[in-house]
Order: C-alpha cells, then sequence, then structure tokens
C-alpha cells in the first residue's frame, strides 16, 4: 500500500459513448486513463493491489450525468493544472473532467457525505397534464410501497420517504414529444437511496402503463424497469399489478440524465452566527 499524499476530488461528466458502461468497466478505463498520464496513484493493500479511486454512487446504465463525484487519492502532490493535463492525456471515451478540488485526505469517506442526486428525463406516451396529475399523488401519499428486485430475491420498502421532490416541464427540446420530468432523490448509506426507475414505475402504475426495460440492462441496474413478481400500490392505495406481458402504451423513458449529486454540506442549512450589532444603531 502506498502512502497517500494528496486527495483530489474529481468532478466529471458522462456522455453517449459510455452510458452504456458498466460500472466495473468504468473503473477499469479511469485507472488505464491513470496508467497512460502517469498518474501517480496511491493503491491498496494485498496480492492484487487497486488504484485508490472512490466513486460517490454508481450510475445505472443508459443514465448520461453532468456532475458526478469522484475521490482520488495521489502518492505524490501534483498541482491542479499538471493533473488535469495528465487526466486529459487518457480519459476514458465519454468522460470529460469538469472540475476538480483539492480535498483533506482525512476528511470523511465521500460516500457517507452523499445524500441526494438530482434527475432529469423526458417520458413519451403520456400528456403532461395527466403526468403532472400522477406526479401530484405520489407527492402527496403518505406512503409508497413498491417491490425491488435484488439478485434472486424481492424486497418491499417505502419509496416515498426516498422521494424528495417531483416536477413536471416541458416536451423534449429537440422532438417536442412527452413531458419533461425532474426529480430530487435521497441517497443514503444508512436510510436507503431512492433510484430514477422505480420513480418512473410507480408513476406508471399511476397511469395504468407500463414502462420499458433500458436496452441491455439488468432490472438491478437498469432504467424503466418494472417488477412483475408481486402487486405494488398506487398512491391512492389501491393494489396494482406490475404488467407481466405488454399492453398497450409503454410510459417510455427518453435521454435520462444525472444532472448532479449533492454531498451534507451543501444541502443542509448553515446555522446563523452571532449577530454583530453597530454601536451607531444604540443611537
Amino acid at each position: 500500500m502506498s502512502e497517500v499524499r494528496q486527495r483530489w476530488r474529481i468532478v466529471f461528466a458522462r456522455g453517449e459513448e459510455a452510458r452504456y458502461l458498466s460500472h466495473l468497466d468504468a473503473i477499469k478505463g479511469w485507472e488505464r486513463a491513470f496508467r497512460r498520464g502517469d498518474i501517480p496513484i496511491a493503491t491498496t493493500e494485498g496480492f492484487s493491489p487497486r488504484s485508490k479511486l472512490v466513486f460517490a454512487a454508481p450510475l445505472q446504465l443508459g443514465m448520461l450525468a453532468e456532475r458526478e463525484l469522484a475521490d482520488l487519492f495521489l502518492a505524490e502532490r501534483l498541482t491542479s493544472p499538471d493533473l488535469r493535463a495528465r487526466l486529459s492525456a487518457g480519459m476514458p471515451n465519454g468522460y470529460k473532467v469538469v472540475g476538480m478540488h483539492d480535498v483533506w485526505s482525512g476528511a470523511p469517506a465521500l460516500a457517507t457525505q452523499l445524500v441526494a442526486a438530482d434527475y432529469r428525463m423526458t417520458l413519451l406516451n403520456v400528456e403532461h397534464d395527466a403526468l403532472r396529475a400522477a406526479a401530484e399523488r405520489l407527492m402527496a401519499a403518505e406512503r409508497l410501497p413498491r417491490l425491488r428486485r435484488k439478485e434472486s430475491r424481492s424486497i418491499t420498502y417505502d419509496l416515498r420517504p426516498l422521494l424528495l421532490e417531483l416536477r413536471v416541464g416541458a416536451p423534449d427540446a429537440d422532438t417536442g414529444a412527452g413531458a419533461g420530468l425532474w426529480m430530487r432523490l435521497r441517497h443514503s448509506q444508512n436510510d436507503g437511496s431512492g433510484r430514477p426507475d422505480e420513480v418512473v414505475a410507480a408513476l406508471a402504475d399511476e397511469l395504468g402503463m407500463r414502462t420499458v426495460p433500458t436496452p441491455g440492462a439488468s432490472d438491478d441496474e437498469g432504467l424503466g424497469t418494472v417488477s412483475a413478481e408481486a402487486p405494488t400500490q398506487s398512491a391512492a392505495g389501491r393494489d396494482v399489478a406490475a404488467p407481466s406481458a405488454p399492453s398497450g402504451l409503454a410510459l417510455e423513458v427518453l435521454r435520462p440524465v444525472r444532472e448532479r449529486l449533492w454531498l451534507d454540506e451543501e444541502l443542509t442549512p448553515k446555522p446563523a452566527g452571532p449577530v454583530t450589532r453597530n454601536p451607531r444603531d444604540d443611537g
């Protein structure tokens, strides 16, 4: 294990060329970039040491991203221009560095500081007003029981506390079709994290529709998948069986984007400081 001399927080974007890249393949691509750029990255212990690169949260297959976060631990100190130049020399296709910050190496782990994520997308085959009404019902609900597949198991959970905000917007700017959808979901290692595909599935249930799985994605990582193993409930409390066969129009997701990840210090209101009075105010 090499000693950590510096910790950089990398802000990066993921574009079209990398949208169907798995998390493991993405890590391998970044590690190749470190070798090409001769970046002195710190490594872990063991017979197979790995580069000390920590992502805040994996991205689902098919998802674009604008402001992702990763912590890079270096065995030697580098300046910001030097590190940026070395990264640019070998960045994986579809990835772009947006910014970087020198972080104290002893700061808490990145994943433990993550509290929320913003997403936007366009939903096809649905009217704007119908989608807005369904979104309002979700936000007004006290509970949203859902079923999540995890490998060979199924887990029942409540989606509502994971859904922080939900807004319906204009149609896609390029095609003029569908309706825009924006959401903020909670991300927490201890209290659970929301996934955009689960929100889309809940909206589909409200609208009496099905969703379309992302091409090449599994149930655990794709956007737009719906479990067909057991009924869920709509926001109104009625049982809604997830469809096991195509029927009618499907609620289709177009160009899903994770806009940004939020750390606790960015969303938690700062306590007000002491009020300093100007002696002149006393007359």
